[in-house]
């Protein structure tokens, strides 16, 4: 926006109140989360028994489902007889900051000021000119609190001036308790606290509550008044399935179509549409982070010979189109034609029976402007059957009785989608004798079987061989690792490896250490040294693996400890770092925080039983800042 800082522009509408609304301050959050974007102060204060009355603060917004090219605005701050007002701006900064407040002028009557801000100065327009394009006003100062409604266009007339509300933005919500000010006045005075700025970007168009855009899928309707898919088998929720997929005919325009869909990755997610099985020939949208990781990006394309191509050469003709990265998860949503897009000859008719596949890539960002550019990270899923756009009686949940072949939801098993790494034999951990026969410990809370958690460890000592038998596995396609130390870090650690190879055709088990935070191979010339019977596997994007080591120091190796001794066990592994069988885990976990066992134990327990638990999201359960000790894991 050039010149923003250099023109000051102001706007003031001057209200004659209307009747106050008959409860409270009179804001609407129901929607919230659903086709509202909302954020309340504190978090959750509206869903007490007092509901939005318990509130300190709240910002409603809403896209005008009758004039689509505009957005009903609400603010409330309660005990503030000053003002309160919302800013957006591309950083989450004040200076720059396009302002809507809502003060009170001396005669106790609010007034609606379009303001913009310079150096943390909130500034009006010299000349004081009132815009006409911030309509349907009202606002009321009762009981010592401000409350106020308006509307105004995505996009102004001056757009040098006032940010293009369809572009991702931040949310800043500020009051100022008592400072009133003349109707025809700047904000003469700074906010009282510091303003509330949203964790990640948002457009008008998005849905969210308290920053929790996609959090807030409403999977209420699934089979009834929308068709979903969701995966691994059994997840319920959009914060624990790795995969999620939901359409609705849109309730305001039959034409068009309702599309949800959010992915456990950092790269980006896509939902494609073709008439056969295969990503050749697929319309795809795809959600990916930008590679200064600010934004996500909503993008309109189509595969050519497995290659991601952007239709129109950028132009998405994808309206009230909204995405949003968190908790290490990409959510995203769009409104699209049923039929074919105008003017898109990659578009298809969504009226008609297809195949609806959805893929993802863990770390693959690109500019919002450029294609995905890096293929899918692990095998696409593939719906069941056949669906229309307008077809909303599926409810798919994979399940499986074996790891290669769901149930409800396909993994395609033909050339294109099959995972090279089925040359190996998937390894199955058996948890029927944990704390019994053998320990063991897996995350996150609530997990039971070794597909669905994204951590397993399990350990099986012989006290008449002084040998120990490890298991790990864990979600990942780059590397999973049990390393053993006395205190909780990874510098210093006996490690052991499981890494899978760049072509992905194996997984090789590697005795490594750490040291200053960097794994290094224990011999060079014998990558497995002193480990026995290992095997592992890559299989529906998870890395297992066993082998047998000494519970003594291996011989000849000065990096190995002496696991009769107690220590701390740790979990780590890493999303995508592949390497050479010969070479070591040459990046540093991610995806999740290492995860370290509670109590220090022996290789000689085989009785211990940890499941962790939390009062956090379950799929965030890991444990850190570097190693404090992990109450949470009982």
């Amino acid at each position: 926006m050039a010149g923003r800082e250099l023109i000051l522009l102001a706007l003031i509408v001057q209200l004659t109140l209307a009747q106050p609304p008959p409860h409270g301050h009179g804001i609407d959050l129901e929607g919230c989360g659903i086709h509202k974007g909302c954020m309340t102060i504190p978090p959750g204060c509206h869903k007490g028994q007092q509901g939005a009355e318990a509130c300190d603060g709240i910002y409603v917004q809403e896209v005008m489902h009758n004039n689509p090219s505009n957005i009903h605005i609400q603010l409330f701050a309660r005990n503030v007889a000053g003002w309160v007002a919302v800013g957006f701006n591309t950083v989450p900064h004040m200076s720059g900051t396009d302002v809507l407040a809502c003060q009170a002028d001396e005669e106790g009557r609010v007034v609606i000021k379009n303001l913009h801000n310079v150096n943390h100065t909130n500034a009006m327009d010299k000349n004081g000119e009132v815009a006409p394009y911030i309509y349907a006003a009202e606002g009321r100062l009762q009981n010592g609190s401000i409350s106020c409604q308006f509307v105004r266009p995505l996009v102004t007339p001056r757009e040098d001036y006032d940010l293009n509300l369809n572009m991702e933005h931040y949310i800043i919500f500020a009051w100022n308790y008592n400072q009133t000010a003349p109707a025809t006045g700047p904000l003469m005075h700074m906010h009282q606290a510091p303003p509330i700025v949203s964790n990640a970007t948002y457009t008008a168009h998005s849905v969210f509550l308290n920053n929790e855009t996609g959090g807030e899928f409403d999977l209420s309707g699934c089979g009834k008044t929308k068709g979903c898919s969701r995966a691994p088998a059994g997840c319920s929720s959009a914060e624990e399935c790795y995969y999620i997929f939901t359409q609705q005919v849109n309730a305001h325009n039959k034409d068009m179509v309702d599309i949800e869909v959010s992915g456990l990755v950092s790269g980006w997610v896509a939902v494609g549409y073709n008439s056969n099985y295969t990503m050749n020939g697929t319309d795809v949208v795809g959600c990916q982070m930008t590679p200064e990781r600010e934004r996500v990006a909503v993008k309109k394309l189509h595969n050519v010979n497995h290659t991601n191509l952007m239709d129109h050469n950028g132009t998405n003709d994808l309206p009230h189109a909204a995405a949003h990265f968190a908790n290490d998860r990409i959510y995203c949503r769009f409104t699209r034609p049923i039929k074919p897009i105008p003017h898109d000859p990659f578009s298809r008719d969504l009226s008609q029976k297809g195949y609806i596949i959805l893929a993802g890539n863990y770390n693959a960002t690109a500019p919002a402007n450029e294609a995905l550019g890096h293929m899918h990270s692990y095998m696409p899923l593939v719906l069941h059957d056949m669906a229309s756009a307008t077809d909303t009686s599926f409810n798919y949940n994979a399940t499986a009785e074996k790891l290669d072949m769901p149930l409800n939801v396909r993994h395609h098993q033909e050339d294109e989608f099959k995972d090279s790494n089925n040359i190996q034999e998937p390894h199955t951990i058996d948890l029927s004798g944990c704390g019994k026969t053998k320990g063991c410990s897996r995350a996150p809370a609530g997990c039971q079987s070794a597909d669905e958690c994204v951590y397993v460890f399990t350990q099986q000592s012989d006290e008449s061989t002084m040998m120990v038998t490890y298991e790990i596995s864990g979600m990942f396609a780059g590397w999973v690792a049990l390393g053993v130390n006395f205190n909780y870090s990874m510098n210093g650690a006996d490690v052991h490896g499981c890494q899978l190879t760049p072509d992905s055709e194996k997984v090789v088990v590697k005795k490594v250490h750490n040291f200053n935070f960097t794994n290094v191979l224990d011999s060079e010339s014998n990558v497995a040294m002193g480990l026995a019977n290992t095997s592992g596997s890559f299989l529906n994007n998870r890395i297992s693996c066993t082998f047998t080591r000494p519970i003594k120091p291996i011989e000849g190796d000065s990096y190995s400890r002496d696991l009769s001794q107690k220590a701390t066990f740790i979990l780590a592994g890493n999303v995508n770092g592949t390497a050479p069988a010969n070479k070591s885990l040459t990046y540093k976990h991610n995806g999740y925080e290492p995860l370290a066992l509670p109590d220090q134990l022996t290789a000689l327990n085989n009785t211990f039983n940890y499941n962790a638990t939390s009062e956090e999201p379950a799929s965030r359960r890991h444990v850190h800042p570097r190693f404090r000790k992990p109450t949470e894991v009982v």
